[in-house]
């Protein structure tokens, strides 16, 4: 099967979506548009919400890529790089229209898409949750979920307040800066009165199995690896990586660092594309 038909697919299917609506697009539809038959459409996807989900994935491996390399080498507390990383989901989200094709299926009766998109939505607030921690002091964590909630609360209406004003230059990440500072000003009073709403293990059920079938997925990914690279060196960072992350606490930066490492090598290799996806995973898996 070929990759360029697979991203034509996904291409067309998405315009359609974004043009017609996720409901009133037909498979006939995505065929005409793709210029492709039936059953080639049906060798690359089973429905139309295969369709829709590989889009979701799509774009959601850009956006762990983009986090990935603004943050690389950089201090994670760095606030600033937290807010540039926020702001790469909603621009991305906005230059694939993504709250558009979401709004379409919204009141769909779909139990796996919905589940799917659920999880996605999770998946953020928990990333999010966790970089908090990564500025706040120890005994602001247990409030990190709360505060990511928020900063989505906060953020979203006040981008498309901003879309309907007169002043057309204020950015996105002035929304998520004001943000911030809000909830910092509210952080010091939650902590002395424990004003706590959501625990941090509220998402626990959907967690733990999300990162059970993460952890399974990078296993696996990383051992098919070890049979097709080429460089003696490339095999030692896929031992150690494999050793790494099933340590009861994995050491997050030497398993970016040496994530890094292992891209680099595989540049212009046959299974490129391979390693670049592993790594992917890893950084789903680690909250990079």
């Amino acid at each position: 099967m070929s990759k360029k038909t697979r991203t034509k697919i996904i291409e067309a299917a998405h315009q359609l979506f974004i043009q017609k609506g996720f409901d009133a697009t037909s498979i006939q539809d995505i065929l005409d548009k793709a210029g492709i038959s039936k059953g080639t459409f049906y060798n690359y996807f089973q429905s139309k919400n295969d369709c829709l989900i590989a889009i979701i994935s799509v774009v959601r491996e850009e956006i762990i890529d983009k986090r990935r390399e603004l943050a690389f080498g950089k201090d994670k507390a760095d606030e600033e790089v937290f807010i540039q990383q926020i702001a790469i989901r909603i621009n991305m989200n906005r230059q694939h229209h993504l709250m558009t094709v979401f709004e379409t299926v919204s009141f769909s009766e779909d139990k796996e898409l919905k589940e799917h998109i659920t999880n996605a939505h999770q998946g953020e607030i928990r990333w999010i949750a966790k970089r908090l921690e990564d500025l706040y002091p120890s005994e602001g964590h247990p409030y990190t979920l709360d505060h990511a909630i928020m900063l989505i609360g906060i953020t979203h209406p006040m981008l498309y307040a901003a879309r309907l004003g007169v002043d057309e230059h204020i950015t996105t990440e002035t929304i998520i800066r004001y943000a911030m500072r809000r909830l910092r000003s509210m952080l010091d009073e939650q902590i002395s009165q424990k004003d706590l709403f959501f625990p941090k293990d509220w998402f626990v059920q959907t967690d733990v199995k999300e990162k059970q079938e993460q952890e399974h997925i990078l296993k696996n990914r990383l051992v098919a690896l070890q049979k097709v690279v080429k460089e003696e060196k490339e095999r030692q960072y896929l031992s150690f990586l494999l050793k790494e992350i099933q340590e009861d606490e994995p050491r997050h930066f030497l398993l970016e660092s040496v994530s890094a490492s292992l891209e680099q090598l595989a540049i212009g290799m046959t299974y490129e594309h391979k390693v670049k996806q592993a790594v992917q995973w890893m950084a789903r898996r680690f909250h990079w």
